[in-house]
């Protein structure tokens, strides 16, 4: 009975990061703190990554991604393999490992008592985090795989889906760094109840002392 009732949280949590994910990529939600709209595609992928288990944060984002391939406008209010395998498609592609590797490594981080007792510390090595497998990962598939798709070259992919984006996701990996630092006991609580861990009043006893 107790397995059956954590299957289910754990497909209700999934469920819903899946959904923040598909309202955070309407282009309604874009913010214009910086020259070119900052959008919050990857925030979403950030926030899976905070408070969902690794194959829970894979799956909410993957679960997108196969149902945007079904046609749904789901990403950006747009749908199909067209999207999908167009010049973005790496960087879609990107997301759902982005996801999981951020809530591999912010987990243990979260559970590591010295570390998030200094405040300044832990900010920085989320940031590094959050930056690392939140965005640079991305660009990773996402250029090369633009360079093939529109034939450009290295500098031509860098030029219209790097550089422009670089300030905007740093905004986004210090959002998600607050995030982190100031609800810390409650995604280890939502982490620990959808996954079965044994118990998080540890963990939280340890964030917020």
């Amino acid at each position: 009975m107790m397995k059956n009732v954590l299957s289910i949280r754990s497909l209700v949590f999934t469920a819903l990061f899946s959904a923040l994910f598909i309202v955070l990529s309407l282009q309604q939600m874009k913010l214009t703190l910086t020259p070119i709209p900052i959008t919050l595609q990857t925030f979403a992928v950030i926030l899976a990554g905070l408070f969902l288990k690794p194959k829970q944060a894979f799956a909410s984002i993957l679960a997108v991604i196969a149902l945007t391939a079904t046609g749904l406008p789901l990403i950006g209010g747009k749908g199909g393999l067209s999207l999908l395998l167009g010049p973005t498609g790496g960087f879609i592609f990107a997301f759902p490992f982005c996801a999981m590797f951020i809530s591999l490594v912010v987990g243990k981080m979260l559970e590591n008592e010295r570390l998030m007792r200094n405040k300044a510390v832990a900010a920085i090595v989320l940031f590094v985090i959050m930056e690392s497998l939140s965005s640079l990962l991305t660009y990773v598939l996402g250029i090369p795989w633009m360079m093939k798709v529109l034939d450009f070259t290295l500098h031509e992919a860098l030029v219209a889906g790097f550089y422009p984006f670089i300030l905007g996701d740093a905004i986004k990996s210090a959002l998600g760094v607050a995030v982190a630092i100031g609800l810390a006991s409650l995604i280890l609580r939502i982490r620990s109840s959808s996954a079965g861990a044994p118990s998080a009043s540890h963990h939280e006893t340890m964030i917020i002392r």
